[in-house]
Order: C-alpha cells, then sequence, then structure tokens
C-alpha cells in the first residue's frame, strides 16, 4: 500500500521545501546568527513537518478503509491501526 500519485508529488515537494529550510537552519547557525531567529525558523521547519505527517496519516487512513470495504475487512481493526499510528505520531 503506498502512496497514489497527486499526494506523493505533494508529499516530495513539502520534503523538498523542508530539506530547504533545515539547510538554512543549519546556515544561520554557521554563521552566527541570534538564537531567536533560529528558534523561529526552528519552530516553522517543525510545523512544516507535522503538516506532512498529517498528510501521511490521513492518506493512510483513507487508503485503508477503501480498501476495507473492497475486501469486506474488519473497520473495528482499521479504525484501531489509525489510533495506534496516531499515538505514536506527534501532530
Amino acid at each position: 500500500m503506498g502512496i497514489p500519485g497527486e499526494k506523493k508529488k505533494e508529499i516530495l515537494n513539502r520534503l523538498s521545501r523542508l530539506e530547504g529550510q533545515i539547510r538554512g537552519v543549519r546556515n544561520l547557525i554557521e554563521s552566527g546568527e541570534e538564537c531567536e531567529k533560529i528558534a523561529v525558523q526552528m519552530s516553522a521547519v517543525h510545523a512544516a513537518l507535522e503538516g506532512v505527517t498529517k498528510l501521511i496519516v490521513v492518506g493512510f487512513f483513507r487508503e485503508c478503509m477503501g480498501e476495507s470495504s473492497e475486501k469486506a475487512e474488519n473497520k473495528d481493526e482499521i479504525l484501531e491501526r489509525f489510533v495506534s499510528l496516531l499515538m505514536n505520531t506527534r501532530m
């Protein structure tokens, strides 16, 4: 079970931006910028990573629920897997 094409492209684009943000933070640290400026950028990186995580987790849920309908799989089991994933993923 993978990430569908459209969502995959969106997630990869967001991850590319995240890579750029992290390089930017590294550059701030290397150039001796003030801690406050670094902290603001780290907060932006954190928020962006949470956004990508949400896309992946919601995609997982939608895909599993769709498969559940097709395979007549137990929806309670899918919900338990989803809740377990949410509990292990800080959002």
